[in-house]
């Protein structure tokens, strides 16, 4: 499917605004040039496109004749019923289970050719047979064999099937009685809702996908939204919003958030991304904040509010309003990103380290919600997440201390964690001895020995890969954040030795465990941690005790070579 397509509707009316603005010869010299760029085996094919519009429809009607179109439509369905009741003869267990489509994939380019059709009747305004041909379309992408295959709306990729939806509801618009259409509509948008994944229908679509206007639309919008109004859930708030907004624009988004804004506070964003839209950045801060004064602290959807009170602050070079709105965003939603937007955001030094230590009291207070931890909300769904709770670990609040210059509850938050497990969401082990080791290393990140460089950026990337997303960009801010700290903020004297113990000590116990349990995937982790370590223990003059560390490794586990090889390549280096 095409990303950032012209509508129908809007491509007919530039097909309009073009006609009128050419003279009869400019448009028989337009004809002409793309009559020369045509390829000799399409000529004929272009020539009898050139037919006047009663020629043309009269041929298409002739070709997509009712009861052709229905009739091999359901010829198809029945072929691929039957095929589907036979399904045992084709699954054994040699069956491919990467295989979606099995050997229903020959019905794929069928289905494709009538979706085509069924288009090709919309266009042509036969609203009564679109309607039931793409009703009938859309029953057989539904069936589906006792082993759960099938031909799914994904594997027609030549189908534009967010706009095959808005067709369909199009012609089912139409061809229902103004009295029955909300009702109607509103009961098939919400079963169809779903067919294109990640990707609602809306009201615009269906709008959109003709360049004739919809019957009765004015009459229709009252209707819609007094009916939307009654109804519950959140498809039905957010098609009430589109239709205020496209019915009434932004006043009647501000209207609808003053009046419903507590209970439908995705409200308060249409207005305020509507107010951004036009370029009012001084009416987009006040009706931010208003909507910040009057929805609950708590609420995730307060952050995407003040993203938007952000950027107006940043138009209007407000450099306080910018701090107020990344507190306000961070508090609702204080995950790394916006706790990095809120270092950037801060002037540097003190007032950063107040900040800093303000995020980690809030976080601390955030984590103790049994509602707010990572694990508890991994199952929580919608389809921009705005609404959605932040999946927040200890790495946030491990972040929050450091870059507070407050090692002593980072150690405190990991000293009791296992030595495994370094990749789960209650173990920041794997962030802070790097960030540790780093700071007693001297802190210079360019410089950094290799075993502690690669043992640095592990701890970095697992802080922000929770969530099972790649995020090289935060991982870069994060750098550059943590050189700024290091510049400014040291392990030093007694603190520093009893860390620097701590982490050799960890080490040892890691490599033990990992060994002696046999988790040779791991073998490079240990091994890489030990190296890191040692290059620690010898850039502040403790090279016996680094010796004593890697050579007391090899002497513990003299029978596991791949152990030792990994080791040995590490020290190495």
């Amino acid at each position: 499917m095409l990303e950032n397509k012209m509508s129908l509707k809007a491509f007919f009316e530039e097909i309009e605004k073009r006609l009128v603005a050419y003279s009869e010869d400019e448009l028989r010299s337009i004809l002409r040039r793309m009559a020369h760029n045509v390829s000799p085996s399409d000529r004929n094919d272009f020539l009898a496109r050139l037919k006047s519009g009663e020629e043309a429809k009269a041929e298409v009607e002739r070709v997509l004749s009712q009861d052709d179109l229905l009739s091999d439509i359901e010829d198809l369905a029945h072929e691929i019923g039957s095929e589907m009741e036979d399904a045992d003869e084709y699954y054994d267990d040699d069956w491919d289970d990467e295989d979606s489509l099995g050997q229903y994939e020959e019905y794929v380019d069928p289905l494709t050719g009538l979706f085509d059709r069924a288009a090709g009747v919309f266009d042509f305004g036969n609203m009564p047979l679109a309607y039931v041909a793409y009703r009938k379309l859309f029953d057989v992408l539904n069936m589906e064999d006792a082993y759960g295959r099938k031909v799914s709306a994904m594997d027609l990729h030549n189908v534009d099937m967010s706009e095959a939806r808005a067709r369909y509801l199009h012609a089912l618009y139409e061809t229902t009685a103004l009295t029955r259409r909300p009702d109607v509509l509103f009961e098939e948008m919400q079963g169809i809702d779903d067919l294109v994944w990640g990707k609602g229908v809306r009201l615009e679509d269906i709008i959109q996908v003709s360049p004739n206007p919809l019957p009765d639309k004015e009459k229709f919008f009252d209707d819609w939204i007094v009916f939307l109004q009654k109804q519950s859930g959140a498809d039905a708030d957010r098609w009430l919003r589109e239709a205020i907004k496209l019915a009434q624009g932004t006043k009647g988004l501000e209207a609808l958030s003053r009046e419903e804004g507590k209970s439908r506070p995705r409200a308060y964003v249409d207005w305020i991304a509507a107010l951004q839209g036009e370029g009012k950045h001084r009416e987009v801060i006040a009706a931010a904040q208003e909507a910040l004064q009057m929805l609950p602290p708590d609420l995730p959807i307060r952050s995407a509010i003040a993203d938007h009170l952000c950027v107006s602050a940043q138009e209007l070079n407000d450099h306080e309003l910018v701090r107020q709105g990344r507190w306000e965003a961070f508090t609702a939603k204080p995950v790394v990103s916006r706790l990095l937007d809120l270092w950037e955001a801060t002037p540097a030094g003190a007032q950063q380290k107040e900040r800093m230590q303000q995020a980690a009291q809030h976080l601390e207070g955030y984590l103790a919600r049994p509602s707010q931890r990572f694990d508890s909300i991994s199952g929580w769904a919608d389809r921009d997440n705005i609404e959605r709770p932040a999946m927040v670990s200890l790495f946030e609040l491990v972040h929050a201390y450091l870059l507070s210059g407050n090692w002593d509850s980072a150690h405190k938050a990991a000293a009791p964690k296992p030595v495994l497990g370094w990749n789960m969401s209650d173990n920041p082990q794997g962030l802070v001895i790097p960030a540790f080791l780093v700071s007693l290393a001297g802190g210079k990140l360019s410089s950094l020995p290799r075993n502690l460089s690669k043992l640095w950026q592990w701890g970095l990337q697992k802080s922000i890969d929770l969530y099972g997303r790649s995020a090289d960009d935060e991982c870069k801010r994060l750098e550059s954040i943590y050189q700024e700290l290091f510049a400014r903020e040291s392990l030093e004297g007694e603190e520093a030795e009893k860390l620097l113990h701590w982490c050799v000590d960890v080490a040892k116990r890691r490599a033990n465990s990992i060994v002696e349990n046999q988790h040779r995937k791991s073998y490079d982790k240990a091994a890489v941690l030990a190296a890191a370590c040692a290059e620690v223990l010898r850039l502040r003059r403790h090279s016996e005790q680094a010796d004593a560390l890697i050579n007391g490794l090899r002497s513990q586990f003299p029978r596991h070579r791949a152990f030792l090889q990994e080791l040995n390549t590490a020290a190495s280096q």
